[in-house]
């Protein structure tokens, strides 16, 4: 985690955009994941405790627990308000994805298994396409991250990829080097903007 905190720095120096959360306590930790269908993965709670969060309000959201509680709070009385994948992509574009919530792709069934399957701790803004995409940061239960693209006019092309996966498993990567990758592209996007 050295390396992102160190990227996070130099972020907060260059741009205003990108800045580092509050730590996360033991018991902050523990009410968040009673909210998961699966144990949070080490790597993660070492993240929430020396790093919190990385948050910026229009390009990286990589929630503390705190926001992400609060946004869980948020989401009580909505139908789609788990920290799965599918009930995320819902929450990203406000609440406002039909194709999910009226199971145009997936039924029932498949959109639990695969929000249980596949738990989202934050999301991204797409360098190329702007407002019309997003990257969304996801585990399993083996403690595996990944990366997903998500553009508003290819929903199903996200769809395959999520029932691909629901099938093989995430590859075998770290948060870490899940957020390198995503921070290369936040950063062509921060400077695009500054």
């Amino acid at each position: 985690m050295e390396e992102i905190k160190n990227r996070i720095a130099i972020c907060e120096l260059e741009y205003d955009e990108i800045q580092e959360s509050s730590l996360a306590s033991d018991e902050e930790i523990q009410e968040l994941a009673s909210y998961f269908t699966q144990p949070l993965p080490k790597e993660l709670i070492t993240f929430y405790k020396t790093i919190g969060g990385i948050e910026s309000d229009e390009i990286f959201s990589i929630f503390s627990v705190e926001n992400l509680l609060n946004q869980i709070q948020e989401r009580t009385n909505l139908k789609h308000n788990s920290t799965g994948i599918i009930d995320m992509i819902i929450a990203f574009w406000g609440y406002d994805r039909p194709e999910f919530q009226e199971y145009k792709f997936l039924n029932e069934e498949q959109t639990q298994k695969i929000n249980e399957a596949f738990s989202c701790i934050g999301w991204m803004m797409s360098e190329e396409d702007i407002n019309e995409s997003g990257e969304y940061v996801i585990f399993d239960k083996n403690g595996n991250f990944a990366n997903i693209y998500c553009h508003q006019d290819k929903i199903k092309s996200t769809v395959n990829q999520l029932l691909e996966l629901l099938e093989s498993g995430l590859p075998g990567r770290s948060l870490e080097n899940v957020l390198e990758e995503l921070f290369e592209r936040a950063e062509g996007n921060l400077s695009r903007w500054d």
